[in-house]
C-alpha cells in the first residue's frame, strides 16, 4: 500500500484488516451463524406474514405497479427503479404479491449485511453482531416494511456504500471505489433522499485529514464517475419532463415558514423518530457498560474510524434537518426510514457493551420480544379491524373482485378488452393492477403531464373506463373528473360486500370513437340527451 493509505499495511491494526466481500474465518464463524439465522429468521417473518394475512395490494405498491407497467425514465413523484422492480417481480410471480414482500425483507437484509460487514471492520465481531441485533429495534426495518416502496428500496443502497466507501477509503482498491459509485447512482435512481448520504460522506472525504488524501489518487474520481454515468439517463429525464418529480417533493412537504406551526412540525418529527428508536434504545442499555476502567479501543473518537461511523450514522439525518430548517419546510415522519441504516452499529461502539455470559442471555430474551411483539401487533391489526364496520385496512380492499365486474361489463358491452381507466390512485390503481386486461392507469390528479402515456387521442379512440369511491364521492362523477371528462356517461355502481363493510365503486364510461360499438354507443347517449 502506497505512503498515503489512511493505515500502512505494516502495523495496520486487525480492526482494520482487508475482508473478502463475503468470507468469513473459522474464529468468526460462530458469529456469522447468528448472525445469518437472525436475518433469515427476519426475512421469513416479515414475508410469510403479509403474504398470508394480506388480501389486497397496499396503496404505495398499486401506484408502483401502475407506473412500472408504462416502463417510463421517470414518474411524477419518483425515479423509476422501484417501479421497474414492482412490476417485473409482479409479473413474473403471476400477479402474486409476496415477491413485493421478499423483496422488501431482501432490502433490510442486505442492511444487516452492510452493519455486519462494516462493523466487523471496525469492531469485534460480537460487537458487529449486536449493531445488527439492535436494528430489530428500529421501528423502521419490521412494521412497515411488507409495504415495498421507495423508501424501502433506498436502504440497501445506502447501506452498502456506507459500507464499500470505507472499503475504498482504507484499502485504495479500485473496484470498492467503482462499486461505491455504482450503488450511489442505484440509490439515486430509487429515491432523491439519497443525498442525505452522499453530501455528508462528501464533507468527510473534504474535512477528514486521512480521508482527504485520497483525492490526489484516482479512487474518488473514479467514484464520481461511476455515479454520474449511472444516474444519467434518469438526469437527462429529470430537465426532460421540467423537473417534476423534483418539485414533488416540495409539494409534499410545502414551506410553513419561521414560526410556532414549522418548530411544532419539526418537533413531532423529533418525537416521532425517539418513538421509533425506542425498542433498540432499551435493547442498547441491557448492555451498558456504567463503569469502565478499560482504555478506548481504536475505533473512539478521535481515530479515523470512529469519525467515519459517526458521519455516516448522524450525519444523514443532520443533513435532512438542517435542509430542512433552511427552506422551513418540516420534514416527514417515513423520511427519516432510510437515514437510519447503521444507528445500531454506532450505537453498540458507543456504549461499548458489557458482554458477559448473563447479560447476553438477558438481551437474547429481551431481543425475541422486540421481533415478536410487531409480529403480534400486526397480524393482531390484519385480523380484528375487519371486525369493526368500515375500517377494514387497504390491504383487505376487494380489489380482485370490483375489477373482475368493471372489467366483465366493458367487455360485455364494449366487446373489445379494456385498454385505460381513470380515477383517483387507489381507485385507478386497484382496476388497472387487478384486471384481466391489464390496462393502463391514468390518475386524475396529474392529468396527462403526469400520465404521458395516454392522451386525448387515444382515449378518444379506444375509450376508458373512470372509477371512484362512492362512498366518499357519491354516486355520480366527481366534479373534477367531470371538468376533465366531460363525454364521460355514468353507469351503474358496483357493490361488494366483504366481512361486515360494503364498498361501492364508481362507474362512468368514455365510449370509444375508434370502434362501431363505442360510436354507436355514443350516439346513443346523444339522443337520449337531445330527447
Amino acid at each position: 500500500m502506497d505512503n498515503t493509505s489512511v493505515s500502512t499495511a505494516a502495523g495496520r491494526p486487525a480492526w482494520q484488516a482487508p475482508a473478502p466481500l463475503f468470507g468469513t474465518s473459522l474464529r468468526q464463524l460462530a458469529a456469522f451463524q447468528v448472525f445469518a439465522l437472525v436475518t433469515l429468521v427476519h426475512a421469513l417473518v416479515w414475508t410469510l406474514l403479509p403474504t398470508l394475512l394480506l388480501k389486497n395490494a397496499s396503496i404505495d405498491i398499486v401506484e408502483a405497479l401502475a407506473w412500472g407497467h408504462e416502463w417510463q425514465m421517470g414518474y411524477e413523484k419518483d425515479p423509476p427503479l422501484w417501479p421497474w422492480i414492482t412490476e417485473a417481480i409482479t409479473a413474473w410471480s403471476g400477479k402474486s404479491l409476496w415477491t413485493c414482500y421478499l423483496a422488501s425483507q431482501l432490502c433490510v437484509a442486505t442492511v444487516f449485511l452492510a452493519t455486519w460487514q462494516l462493523g466487523r471492520r471496525m469492531t469485534s465481531d460480537r460487537e458487529a453482531l449486536i449493531g445488527v441485533l439492535l436494528l430489530e429495534g428500529v421501528y423502521y426495518f419490521n412494521f412497515p416494511t411488507p409495504e415495498f416502496n421507495d423508501i424501502v428500496l433506498q436502504m440497501p443502497f445506502a447501506a452498502m456504500f456506507g459500507w464499500l466507501l470505507h472499503r475504498a477509503l482504507v484499502d485504495n482498491r479500485l473496484v470498492d471505489w467503482c462499486l461505491s459509485g455504482l450503488f450511489v447512482g442505484l440509490g439515486l435512481w430509487s429515491r432523491y433522499s439519497m443525498g442525505a448520504y452522499i453530501v455528508p460522506m462528501a464533507l468527510f472525504v473534504l474535512l477528514h485529514p486521512q480521508a482527504r488524501r485520497r483525492l490526489a489518487q484516482p479512487g474518488p474520481w473514479l467514484l464520481l464517475l461511476t455515479a454520474f454515468l449511472v444516474f444519467l439517463p434518469h438526469m437527462l429525464w429529470i430537465f426532460q419532463s421540467g423537473f417534476i418529480s423534483v418539485s414533488y417533493v416540495g409539494r409534499r412537504a410545502p414551506a410553513l415558514g419561521a414560526g410556532s406551526a414549522y418548530a411544532a412540525r419539526l418537533l413531532s418529527f423529533f418525537g416521532a423518530q425517539l418513538a421509533a428508536l425506542v425498542p433498540m434504545l432499551a435493547l442498547a442499555a441491557m448492555l451498558w457498560r456504567w463503569r469502565s476502567t478499560q482504555p478506548r479501543q481504536q475505533s473512539d473518537p478521535g481515530s479515523f474510524n470512529r469519525a467515519y461511523l459517526t458521519v455516516l450514522a448522524l450525519g444523514p439525518m443532520a443533513f435532512s434537518v438542517c435542509l430542512s430548517i433552511a427552506t422551513q419546510r418540516p420534514p416527514r415522519v417515513m423520511w427519516a426510514a432510510p437515514l437510519l441504516c447503521f444507528v445500531g452499529l454506532f450505537t453498540v461502539t458507543t456504549i461499548r457493551p458489557a458482554l458477559t455470559s448473563e447479560r447476553l442471555r438477558s438481551f437474547g430474551r429481551a431481543w425475541l420480544v422486540v421481533l415478536l411483539f410487531p409480529v403480534v401487533v400486526f397480524a393482531l391489526s390484519q385480523l380484528l379491524r375487519p371486525m369493526v364496520p368500515d375500517n377494514e385496512p387497504r390491504t383487505l380492499f376487494p380489489g380482485r373482485q370490483l375489477a373482475s365486474e368493471m372489467t366483465s361489463r366493458w367487455n360485455l358491452e364494449m366487446g373489445e378488452p379494456l385498454r385505460y381507466v381513470i380515477g383517483d390512485t387507489w381507485s385507478a390503481g386497484n382496476a388497472a393492477f387487478y384486471s384481466a386486461d391489464r390496462p393502463s392507469a391514468l390518475f386524475a390528479h396529474s392529468g396527462y403531464r403526469g400520465n404521458p402515456w395516454v392522451t386525448p387521442e387515444k382515449l378518444k379512440e379506444f375509450g376508458a373506463v373512470l372509477v371512484w369511491d362512492a362512498r366518499e364521492a357519491g354516486a355520480g362523477i366527481p366534479p373534477d373528473l367531470a371538468a376533465q371528462f366531460p363525454k364521460a356517461v355514468l353507469q351503474p355502481r358496483i357493490t361488494v360486500n366483504q366481512n361486515v363493510s360494503t364498498y361501492e365503486l364508481g362507474v362512468a364510461y368514455l365510449f370509444p370513437e375508434g370502434t362501431a360499438v363505442g360510436q354507436a354507443k355514443a350516439q346513443d347517449v346523444q339522443a337520449e340527451t337531445v330527447q
